[in-house]
């Protein structure tokens, strides 16, 4: 028997307050069932998630980490869910490099009135987990190896390098207006790459 064909994983979700977790709660209301797996934590706006948030979150343990907000272009705060994208694709980046499937971390938009959309989500997003396997598994490496680089990768993360970095990125995307989640990664990955090779993952 497959050993992950019993794993139920450990998320975890960021949710905007005024979209994500209304449409969350209306979902509740609703009685809308779906996976128990997610452990919210509500916040004011998506674009005041720190990248280390979800790099802590890993480093804990659990097994993919959840970002919702509201959908482009309808922030409360009018462009925090643009900021949020490029700490997104700077987690994407971070992941990748230190050797974390990807897949586990997903930001998407659920406004306050799409409790079904958001339902959705976190269906797929759970079974995509649950696909992957405890964390370690898709990346065929220790848990203790990548609890490490993840505590490496963060407190990189936390630098002035690595920050004046992921600014000239974001500087590039908010001019261009640019905002695919696979150009944003790129521009990251380019601007940041230089000053992520220096993490020592041995």
């Amino acid at each position: 028997m497959d050993k992950t064909s019993n794993f139920e994983p450990t998320i975890l979700g960021f949710l905007c307050n005024w979209c994500c977790y209304t449409a969350a709660d209306s979902a509740g209301v609703a009685r809308f069932q779906y996976p128990p797996n997610i452990r919210v934590i509500r916040i004011m706006c998506t674009g005041r998630l720190d990248p280390t948030f979800p790099l802590e979150a890993f480093s804990t343990g659990v097994d993919g980490v959840f970002v919702g907000g509201c959908h482009l272009g309808e922030c409360h705060y009018q462009t925090g869910n643009y900021h949020a994208l490029i700490s997104a694709g700077f987690v994407h980046v971070m992941l990748e490099h230190i050797g974390i499937d990807k897949r586990r971390f997903l930001i998407e938009w659920a406004s306050a009135a799409e409790g079904t959309r958001f339902v959705k989500l976190i269906t797929d997003f759970t079974n995509q987990i649950k696909m992957l396997g405890p964390l370690g598994t898709s990346e065929e490496l220790p848990i203790d190896t990548l609890k490490e680089r993840l505590v490496k990768a963060t407190n990189m993360a936390r630098g002035l390098k690595l920050r004046s970095s992921l600014l000239n990125a974001a500087k590039n995307i908010i001019k261009t207006e640019n905002y695919n989640k696979e150009e944003i990664y790129k521009i990251i990955k380019n601007k940041c790459n230089k000053v992520m090779a220096t993490i020592n993952l041995q």
